[in-house]
């Protein structure tokens, strides 16, 4: 489980916000920072909102007591009650600050409750931030190899095809991201799944082809490595050979709608499983979907 500590959304002393000539303007300025100080949750929420619309009021005034409420709403959370109370305040929290660890836990709780449509938009979006986000949002590597683990799990597990994120450029964002901070995916699993015994794309299979294609045109890797993966029931020869299949539908289709790179194709069968993400059983049907894969290395 990725820490929780109340180190892990962090707070500026007020002695670190600059005053700028909009700062000392703000006439709830003294009274803000005596609520904070005064961990008055309340009050500062009420003043936070008259900050908000007042002009002479700076960012960076509006940006630390945003932050304060952030991190009270989140700590609120950790100790909730009931998963509802504990969505609410990570909502709440996030409405003050974007951070990847209030994304990962809303993730967390959608994974629990086997809602993985919802997990896997949450865990993307908490990768987008760790891409896009404040730096001082600070992920241990182990932290981010789960977090990628669960999002590449939860979208094979969905019922739909979800909506990507895109990242601040405007590009596929999530597990399309490779490098994140120290931690690095040699290759990406996604659910390109088929029709039962076969090589044509079913819905979900189809739609996440279609994103790949428009990841590689935006990335525009010189060459492409395709591995098709299989579940471990059935025939071992049977499933190498309808692996390798798969990859090279996906190859064909790729090169029809215009990636103009070198694609390799290899067919691994049962032979490279995955790890089970936390809950899912090895011998259980979620695990086999998540095993079912084409993943793809670009060079």
């Amino acid at each position: 489980m990725i820490k929780t500590q109340k180190s892990v959304l962090g707070l500026t002393l007020i002695a670190n916000v600059t005053l700028s000539g909009a700062a000392i303007a703000c006439e709830q300025y003294d009274d803000v920072v005596s609520a904070v100080q005064a961990d008055d949750v309340a009050k500062a929420t009420a003043l936070y909102e008259e900050i908000s619309v007042n002009a002479g009021c700076d960012d960076a005034i509006r940006e630390w007591v945003a932050d304060y409420l952030a991190r009270d709403a989140f700590l609120t959370a950790m100790s909730a009650n009931s998963d509802a109370e504990k969505r609410e305040n990570l909502q709440t929290a996030l409405g003050y600050e974007k951070h990847w660890r209030s994304y990962y836990e809303l993730g967390h709780l959608s994974w629990s409750e086997k809602n993985y449509g919802s997990a896997a938009t949450n865990f993307q979006l908490a990768i987008n931030e760790l891409i896009d986000g404040d730096p001082s949002h600070e992920a241990e590597e182990s932290e981010i190899a789960e977090l990628y683990q669960l999002a590449s799990a939860s979208m094979a597990l969905a019922d739909a095809p979800i909506e990507m994120p895109r990242t601040r450029s405007g590009n596929v964002g999530g597990i399309f991201e490779t490098k994140i901070r120290g931690f690095s995916v040699e290759e990406v699993p996604l659910p390109i799944t088929f029709e039962y015994n076969s090589t044509e794309f079913d819905e979900m299979g189809a739609t996440y082809a279609d994103v790949l294609v428009e990841h590689l045109l935006e990335s525009a890797p010189n060459s492409l490595r395709l591995s098709g993966h299989t579940d471990p029931r059935g025939d071992e020869l049977y499933n190498e050979e309808l692996s390798e299949a798969r990859a090279n539908a996906l190859k064909e289709h790729l090169l029809a709608k215009g990636f103009s790179g070198e694609i390799e194709v290899f067919g691994f069968g049962e032979s490279q499983l995955p790890e089970p993400p936390e809950g899912i059983e090895p011998d259980s049907e979620e695990y086999f979907r998540i095993a079912r894969r084409v993943a793809f290395q670009e060079n």
